[in-house]
């Protein structure tokens, strides 16, 4: 009889289905011609949907505009693609809880309740990073974002006093969304960024025509003030804590700052101790402390400044790796090269103000606003969501 080889994949947004269907289109295909071992595929995640947050800052304004249907799509149809693969693909909807790197197993807790041991011959770490809110990442199943954006846009339409904190792109985009598409309402929409301007990765001149976009559209931008808590007063409405002892209340607060890597459940070794992102090979995404195929994907991993670019040009590099380690074990022939991945922080960014507008840069080069409406402040990019949900981005190995 021959061995069950699982490989794990923990986690079903960009890096994790990304890596996915990597694997079923360049590697469980040569796998299947091992005689001596049966490969099996495991899909881990909170949520049975995979969601284009991207489109958040408009989701969160408007779902009329940015409708669920556009942005959730169910994450195993991606995979009724692969007829022949059927029956070596499992999804499991939990968590990961544990991770045990001797044994080789992953502890899984069950969302319908219990704990399930998953074992691994090969494992890929692509868990991602959340933010305060489910409005921006998930934060369990995709009914609980999609309820709170639901809200959100209810609030939003009623809401007189509106702030949004966190002077990045989400920042940036959330309240150009509110500001645009409540002009000449009389909202008071306040933007606090944390430092002295915004979008950090941009230089200054890009973050003054940031600043002066925003204030056409009615938003108010507050700098060098971070929020260190919130709470709902009597009357619905939210109290926010300044770090320089202020507070503001508002009808709305959307948190569109920091974000924190979803590593709890790694044991110490396998996260970097100052950024607790996986402690992950960034050339190879490889993490040698975990041993043999253990790997790390997209953001979690910590290899370069994260978003979907550059996760096009880290997969390849990752499933080359994958498929080196696995069909040189394998003995089944074909063996890819092996390949390193190089970090580039250049500057690049695009950032909508609203539908018609925006700024930003590719490769450091300065696009006109209305490039920028036309690649991303149209559909924040939805229209491509097929290149991550069916894989369509790495249908070349």
């Amino acid at each position: 009889m021959s061995e069950t080889r699982n490989i794990v994949v923990l986690g079903t947004s960009f890096a994790g289905l990304s890596i996915s269907h990597y694997i079923c289109k360049h590697i469980l295909p040569k796998l299947k011609q091992s005689k001596d071992s049966n490969y099996v595929l495991h899909l881990v995640d909170q949520s049975t949907h995979f969601w284009w947050h991207i489109a958040a800052p408009r989701e969160i304004v408007s779902v009329k505009d940015m409708p669920h249907s556009k942005c959730f799509v169910p994450t195993m149809e991606g995979f009724k693609q692969y007829a022949d693969l059927q029956d070596s693909i499992v999804f499991h909807h939990g968590t990961a809880a544990g991770l045990d790197t001797n044994a080789r197993f992953v502890e899984i807790n069950k969302a319908q309740g219990g704990d399930e041991r998953l074992e691994y011959y090969a494992l890929i770490i692509a868990t991602g990073i959340r933010s305060p809110t489910p409005l921006t990442t998930m934060h369990g199943n995709y009914t609980v974002t999609q309820k709170a954006l639901d809200e959100m846009n209810v609030k939003l339409a009623s809401a007189k006093d509106i702030v949004i904190a966190g002077g990045g792109p989400v920042g940036v985009e959330t309240a150009g969304e509110i500001g645009t598409h409540y002009a000449g309402q009389g909202k008071k929409i306040t933007l606090i960024a944390g430092s002295d301007k915004l979008l950090p990765i941009l230089r200054k001149s890009y973050a003054d025509k940031a600043q002066k976009m925003l204030e056409k559209v009615g938003v108010t931008v507050v700098y060098n003030v971070k929020t260190v808590g919130s709470q709902q007063t009597a009357d619905g409405r939210t109290e926010i804590k300044l770090d320089n002892g202020e507070t503001m209340v508002a009808d709305a607060f959307i948190p569109g700052y920091g974000v924190t890597p979803n590593t709890e459940f790694l044991p110490a070794e396998l996260r970097n101790p100052q950024t607790k992102y996986v402690a992950c090979n960034g050339q190879t995404m490889r993490v040698d402390v975990a041993g043999p195929r253990v790997y790390a994907a997209g953001d979690v991993s910590g290899a370069d400044t994260g978003g979907v670019l550059k996760l096009y040009g880290s997969i390849p590099v990752l499933g080359a790796n994958l498929s080196h380690d696995l069909l040189s074990e394998a003995k089944v022939g074909g063996v890819p090269a092996e390949k390193k991945y190089q970090r580039k922080d250049d500057e690049t960014q695009l950032v909508p103000i609203g539908i018609k507008t925006g700024l930003g840069a590719f490769n450091g080069w300065s696009m006109p606003g209305f490039v920028i409406s036309m690649v991303k402040g149209k559909h924040y990019f939805a229209n491509t969501i097929d290149d991550i949900w069916q894989g369509k981005k790495f249908v070349k190995a």
